[in-house]
């Protein structure tokens, strides 16, 4: 599907925004790796495997980041505009495999991430199929249709209520994710609890997975394991850009703001 959409031009790049949400206190059944606001100490849930020497890497990464995050909310006291998420749902919207999707699995973003409110109403406008994930006890992620109302779920995230129509991730045309970071080359880093390695491995390899995530947060090495999904599309609040075989990225034209 991407080798159809034409090279993008380079644009001149603004500067990355944050939401400054302030994190809320760490709930008992909330591991550390998962909370967005927190440093992780000691060994993390899920499978991404952190006792490993790769994911030691990987642990030490994450601390840092959650560390980043944390301190930069701290130094802002509004909230996200309504511009802010306007302008990144803009961003979204263009990326050509998102304007052709008749299902979109997306997510609702936990305090400190990057806010798709806006694109969330705006897919829902144009008549698109929005799945969002709903978190299981093991950590694996079932999906459901958004249709407008959220309710509170586990581990802090807000999810679509029980009685709305489950969702197959199969299904979906484009899967939208959230990050710590990602490199070049699309290599992903989560927040350890494993639950979008696990929904990965139900998506096809031709289907586009799209990484949301602070300009600071695009690296240019992330530290893997073999059962790493890596992501196709990089999107932050001033760059779209694809990642390329060759430990690359190439970017999309900038979005109007019209």
């Amino acid at each position: 599907m991407q080798g159809k959409h034409p090279p993008p031009d380079h644009p001149r790049e603004t500067p990355a925004a944050e939401p400054p949400t302030r994190p809320p206190a760490l709930p008992p059944s909330l591991p550390p790796a998962l909370h967005p606001g927190l440093p992780v100490a000691g060994a993390v849930l899920g499978s991404d495997g952190d006792a490993a020497a790769g994911g030691s890497a990987k642990q030490r990464l994450r601390a840092r980041l959650l560390a980043q995050r944390r301190a930069s909310l701290a130094l802002r006291h509004e909230p996200w505009s309504s511009a802010d998420t306007a302008v990144l749902a803009t961003r979204i919207l263009q990326i050509p495999e998102i304007t052709d999707a008749r299902c979109v699995a997306a997510y609702v973003g936990l305090p400190g991430e990057p806010d798709l409110a806006d694109l969330l109403a705006r897919l829902l406008a144009r008549g698109t199929r929005v799945l969002l994930p709903v978190v299981r006890a093991d950590l694996d992620l079932d999906f459901r249709e958004y249709a407008g109302t959220l309710i509170p779920g586990a581990l802090g995230t807000r999810e679509p209520p029980a009685a709305a129509p489950s969702g197959d991730l199969s299904a979906a045309d484009v899967v939208i994710i959230p990050a710590l970071a990602v490199d070049r080359a699309g290599r992903r880093l989560g927040r350890g609890g494993g639950s979008y390695d696990r929904a990965l491995r139900r998506v096809a390899p031709d289907v586009p997975v799209i990484a949301v995530l602070y300009d600071q947060e695009l690296l240019d090495l992330v530290p893997t394991e073999e059962h790493d999904r890596s992501v196709k599309i990089i999107v932050t609040p001033s760059r779209t850009l694809r990642c390329e075989p060759t430990d690359g990225t190439r970017e999309h034209p900038r979005p109007s703001t019209s």
